[in-house]
């Protein structure tokens, strides 16, 4: 069994090169390597060709954005994978334990014609950054999960969720053969991880979280740093319709109508609205 290992990149070539190097320690070592750099202009492409030729280096245009990107990885994928191949989507700014591919493999053995997504740790000190979530519409949250209240029964160490992040989650090639790819129009950077996971649920698939499967990650290094920097009315509208932002209003739109049950859609986008609003003026009150 041969796993993909897609991995949109835009800049950060640093990060781009450390992850590689993750991964070509890992002691399973049936994987290939697919990269698309969607206009990078920090030298990523010419450092990736000389210092790994063998990974595969796809390009685009910077207006991919990552859904963009990782739909080109994919379809790259499905074009040469066999049917019990698996994909792994995965971001540049993580580094992986030397047994992360193969204690992924060993959960999708346990658990067949599943999607199994990985534990985050901020790199920086090791903590435990996150698990995973379940969504609850009613209250237009996503629900934190820990491995003693919620684990599966009897395996203390995987849990049932319903969020997959772009962040390390693997796939059976069936997924996309069956479902197709992530949402590009309407999901062009944020949500489009999560909404293929809903997606992917709606036809059969399960989402487990495994806790010995880690991804070590740069947590801050995220768009919404840069929103948030400072108050004004520029960053303020940035925070509710930059790509680069999770609080997108358009994004966050698209997100609940594709997945939130109808009948409490308008309560979900009215919480919500009032969620993030409160989220953006609470963090400059914090800051003070």
């Amino acid at each position: 069994m041969t796993i993909w290992i897609c991995i949109p990149v835009f800049n950060r070539v640093d990060f781009t090169i450390q992850c590689i190097a993750t991964l070509t320690n890992q002691s399973y070592k049936n994987f290939k390597i697919v990269i698309c750099d969607h206009g990078s202009t920090d030298g990523t492409a010419e450092r990736i060709k000389n210092e790994y030729p063998d990974v595969i280096l796809l390009t685009g245009d910077k207006s991919l954005w990552w859904t963009g990107a990782i739909n080109i990885c994919v379809r790259y994928v499905l074009e040469y994978a066999k049917e019990s191949d698996m994909l792994l989507t995965l971001n540049n700014d993580t580094e992986l334990p030397t047994d992360y591919l193969q204690q992924l493999v060993s959960c999708s053995q346990k658990y067949q014609n599943t999607i199994i997504t990985s534990v985050i740790h901020d790199i920086k000190n090791g903590e435990l950054a996150g698990i995973g979530y379940r969504q609850n519409w009613l209250v237009a949250k996503e629900l934190p999960v820990n491995f003693e209240k919620h684990h599966v029964d009897n395996d203390n160490d995987v849990i049932e969720v319903t969020i997959a992040s772009g962040r390390g989650t693997l796939f059976p090639i069936a997924v996309f053969n069956k479902v197709g790819l992530y949402d590009e129009k309407h999901l062009p950077h944020y949500g489009a991880d999560a909404d293929f996971a809903f997606k992917a649920a709606r036809a059969g698939f399960k989402i487990y979280v495994s806790k010995n499967c880690r991804v070590l990650s740069y947590v801050e290094a995220t768009g919404l740093t840069s929103v948030r920097s400072n108050f004004s009315i520029k960053t303020f509208l940035d925070y509710l319709t930059s790509i680069r932002s999770p609080a997108n209003l358009k994004a966050r739109f698209w997100y609940g109508w594709n997945n939130c049950p109808k009948i409490i859609f308008p309560i979900y986008m009215v919480i919500d609205l009032v969620r993030i609003l409160g989220g953006y003026f609470k963090h400059f009150i914090y800051q003070r």
